[in-house]
């Protein structure tokens, strides 16, 4: 059973770390240290659903809201930078926006990606 308490916690703290912990800000992107992101994301991989983590992957699942954003996070948090290799380049709106999108879409999306895999 998913525990949706976990997976937002996971996620407050990644906005968290990604609003206030930055080493660098400039023009809506953060510098943020790899480890303190990659710690987090780590975490919240093993409390995301199993049946959620297959549909990442799978060719259809961008058609669930929260899939999609995911897979943006993904994308918009680990952007490098050139200069340093210890840092990801973060755009800090889109973080945002993808967060919020997953937590209010990622229960009603795990409940109907189950119910397809029972099929």
């Amino acid at each position: 059973m998913m525990d949706i308490d976990a997976i937002t916690n996971y996620l407050k703290k990644l906005e968290r770390i990604i609003s206030y912990e930055a080493e660098f800000s400039l023009a809506g992107y953060e510098l943020i240290k790899k480890n303190k992101i990659d710690d987090l994301l780590c975490c919240l991989l093993a409390v995301l659903p199993d049946a959620f983590k297959r549909m990442i992957k799978h060719p259809h699942g961008n058609k669930y809201k929260s899939v999609l954003s995911y897979n943006l996070l993904f994308n918009a948090i680990k952007g490098k930078f050139i200069l340093n290799s210890n840092v990801y380049l973060v755009n800090t709106e889109k973080v945002k926006q993808y967060i919020k999108t997953i937590i209010l879409n990622i229960e009603k999306d795990v409940i109907r990606i189950e119910e397809i895999e029972h099929l």
